[in-house]
């Protein structure tokens, strides 16, 4: 494949961007980078090599629907957070209360007429 005939149907804004492009100019940057760029932006195809292709290793259901949270991360976080928390804290309640029955925290006032008498 020529280069020419590569970069023909490619979309651009202006044409000559591509005029000075040479695939054998030599790459300043570290070989992995050079390789890697060259070998996506080189205008050869390479016959040997098989293109790789992601195989997943679950099928999904096709009407899968993707929706995201409208809750900011931060506050699901403390959201889960609290919960746990209490959870712990009601489970503990809940134990003391089958156990026996404890006396309630508060008290019935009494009439402030009894509390002005002397006995």
């Amino acid at each position: 494949m020529d280069k020419a005939d590569f970069l023909k149907g490619l979309p651009v804004y202006n044409k000559t961007n591509f005029s000075r492009f040479h695939a054998d100019s030599v790459c300043k940057a570290s070989h992995s980078a050079c390789h890697t760029l060259r070998h996506s932006v080189i205008l050869k195809v390479d016959q040997n090599r098989r293109p790789s292709v992601y195989l997943p290793t679950r099928e999904y259901p096709s009407e899968q629907i993707i929706v995201t949270e409208k809750t900011n991360i931060l506050l699901r976080y403390l959201h889960q957070q609290w919960n746990k928390k209490n959870a712990a804290k009601k489970r503990e309640q809940d134990q003391g209360e089958g156990e026996s029955p404890a006396p309630p925290r508060k008290v019935a006032r009494r009439d402030s007429q009894e509390m002005n008498e002397d006995p």
